[in-house]
């Protein structure tokens, strides 16, 4: 790294909403790199970045509604701000850095023109990328972007594969796995309630931490857990989605073994692992996506994977390949063949029976991977 290296990054979501992308900040700070960032959501940002004396940013107005005019506003409001900041970092930055597709979709001409110095990032695995959500008739030529760019990362070696076949590259996407860059809670604080009910738990706690919706079939496995007499029982945290609130609620008020924590950002959530037994991962197939393809979730990329192996907490998730073949390579958890009762048991006896060895293993896991080693070849 040479001196005073500096990364654009742009991010047009909400920060604290994507975990890698604060991992990803992180890790160019602690590595040296100045940051100029473009995006949503600065100010609920940990402490530590929004203080670094290397981190700069601009953070993107907003426009809150949902009539049309509202959306038609934000649209035009989030591309013209979000183009002039850039364009003012890129003078003096060595790397432009596009979180996710609508990051590209948003600048785009200034994507082409620092080219050779832009990474593409990209948090899901499409074949397309439609000009206006929500309206299939015309196609973002995002894969042209991708052709462009000096390099694209992904978070999965299978998706690296499947991406570079669908959009003709070059080269092979880098990899740049979802791992937290650290492990603490920004405020701990903030989850202290949540934390003391769980310490109080005398049962065993399986953990769910993630979006709360009917594709997670969080039913079944309360279910299942609730057959086990008294010796385990689901805490669950995350947001509940608006289509599952009154399902959810009814489920809290049928299962005794089931605990809703609340809604934490991240990174805050990470304080509820520390009284965890086994942690959950759920994920199905959706084949009804506007865009993203199905492959996305048989090769998921879960952050969860390495919040949970961070404490050693051993797994049980649903048969994708993306959770399959770590969970075998590495021995750090079991996939559910079938979702019935008599499957997910035998999935926690399995963990039970084998659990010292897999809690060394999640620990092993989790040090594996060197983001800084990684992150430093890609930029190099």
């Amino acid at each position: 790294m040479k001196k005073s290296f500096v990364v654009t990054v742009v991010h047009m979501k909400e920060l604290v909403d994507y975990p890698p992308v604060l991992s990803l900040i992180e890790n160019l700070l602690t590595n040296g790199y100045i940051v100029n960032y473009v995006g949503f959501g600065v100010y609920e940002a940990p402490e530590k970045i929004r203080k670094d004396k290397n981190f700069h940013f601009r953070n993107m107005p907003i426009i809150n509604g949902n009539r049309v005019i509202d959306k038609i506003k934000r649209e035009y409001i989030r591309k013209r701000y979000a183009n002039i900041y850039t364009e003012e970092f890129m003078k003096a930055s060595d790397v432009l850095w596009t979180t996710t597709d609508i990051s590209v979709r948003t600048i785009p001409k200034i994507c082409e023109k620092y080219s050779n110095k832009h990474i593409m990032q990209l948090m899901e695995l499409e074949e397309w990328y439609p000009r206006i959500v929500g309206i299939n008739l015309f196609k973002f030529p995002i894969e042209q972007y991708a052709r462009s760019a000096w390099k694209v990362v992904v978070p999965e070696i299978n998706r690296a594969h499947i991406q570079q076949t669908w959009w003709n590259l070059k080269q092979c996407p880098s990899v740049l796995p979802n791992k937290p860059y650290s492990i603490e809670a920004a405020d701990a604080n903030l989850v202290a309630d949540a934390v003391k009910v769980m310490k109080e738990e005398k049962r065993k706690i399986i953990l769910y931490l993630g979006i709360i919706a009917k594709d997670r079939n969080i039913d079944l496995f309360a279910d299942a857990i609730e057959t086990i007499n008294d010796e385990y029982c689901l805490y669950v945290a995350g947001k509940i989605d608006n289509n599952m609130k009154y399902e959810f609620q009814s489920m809290v008020n049928k299962y005794k073994c089931l605990t809703y924590l609340g809604n934490f950002r991240a990174p805050n959530h990470l304080a509820l692992l520390k009284n965890a037994y086994i942690g959950l991962i759920p994920y199905y197939l959706n084949e009804k996506h506007e865009f993203i393809s199905p492959l996305n979730v048989q090769y998921c990329a879960p952050n969860k994977i390495f919040e949970y192996s961070s404490y050693g907490i051993p797994m049980i998730g649903t048969n994708m390949m993306g959770l399959r073949y770590p969970f075998e390579k590495f021995n750090i958890g079991i996939c559910c063949e079938e979702m019935n009762r008599k499957e997910i048991k035998r999935c926690i006896d399995i963990i039970e029976n084998n659990y010292q060895e897999m809690c060394r293993n999640c620990l092993n896991y989790y040090q594996s991977v060197n983001l800084d080693s990684i992150l430093n070849n890609i930029l190099s």
